[in-house]
């Protein structure tokens, strides 16, 4: 008899496939988002525990052009659509973050919370602050959010400016991934097409 793996306690698409766990293919999402290019956001409401999570990360191991994930999607239904896979499979930046983290009793605890998830996005692209195209007060600003220094003006529009600094960077749009609910504190940031989780 076959033991069947179940990926309990995890949600990275990555993980799951290299391990050869129990997946349903939910790969038909990407062909769908793609079938509406127009809009520049996405929400995908669903209820708790249904697997939205997952999901993001699925779409992100998709489209980062950072990643090498062809293998991770052998056998799944996306891979039948092959135009689709040359034309966006690891061909977009992709900005990923969790705002799981980011609770509390009153705005200024969340608000804290907010603004170290900001801040570490910011230090993982901290590369961008070397290049001659970034204007030096964007550098500034750059530094000022990652290392919490910043104010909610900076913050307001921080996910607004970094992706226009990586696009300035890289020359390509960027594909931002936003995996819960930040409704509470009243800010909102979308960029192109972003694909947007909503609990």
């Amino acid at each position: 008899m076959k033991i069947i793996n179940i990926p309990a306690g995890t949600s990275n698409f990555a993980e799951i496939r290299r391990k050869g766990s129990y997946f349903i293919d939910k790969t038909g999402l990407i062909v769908q988002l793609m079938k509406t290019q127009s809009t520049k956001a996405t929400l995908i409401t669903r209820p708790r525990r249904f697997g939205k999570t997952l999901c993001m990360s699925m779409l992100s191991e998709f489209f980062d052009i950072q990643k090498e994930s062809r293998h991770f999607f052998a056998g799944l239904s996306v891979m039948e659509n092959e135009e689709l896979c040359r034309q966006w499979m690891n061909q977009y930046l992709t900005l990923s973050l969790t705002f799981r983290s980011v609770d509390g009793l009153d705005f200024s605890g969340a608000y804290a919370q907010l603004v170290s998830v900001i801040a570490e996005l910011y230090k993982k692209h901290s590369y961008l602050t070397e290049s001659e195209r970034i204007h030096p007060l964007d550098k500034e600003q750059f530094h000022r959010i990652a290392a919490e220094k910043s104010d909610l003006k900076d913050i307001k529009n921080s996910l607004l400016k970094l992706t226009r600094l990586m696009e300035l960077y890289y020359e390509k749009p960027v594909i931002l991934l936003i995996d819960e609910n930040v409704g509470r504190l009243g800010i909102a940031f979308f960029r192109k097409k972003c694909l947007v989780k909503k609990m």
